[in-house]
């Protein structure tokens, strides 16, 4: 099968944008975790608003992924 290079490209961009956005939905993940299991207030808040950052991340990798299909 042959590809030409923006079906390529497309294919590739694709690909990373997948691998980040798992990869970042484990970190988001985990920093949920870190706040429950935190019991500083101080470092409680750092992990929930780490996550939340995390969170609008995904939607926009997820926002980038769909516009690329």
């Amino acid at each position: 099968m042959q590809f030409n290079e923006s079906e390529k490209k497309k294919i590739f961009d694709e690909g990373f944008l997948t691998r980040s956005l798992i990869e970042t939905e484990v970190a988001m993940k985990k920093c949920l975790m870190y706040s429950e299991m935190a019991g500083d207030p101080g470092v409680k808040t750092f992990f929930k608003e780490q996550a939340k950052g995390l969170d609008d991340i995904v939607g926009y990798m997820k926002s980038s992924l769909a516009s690329l299909q």
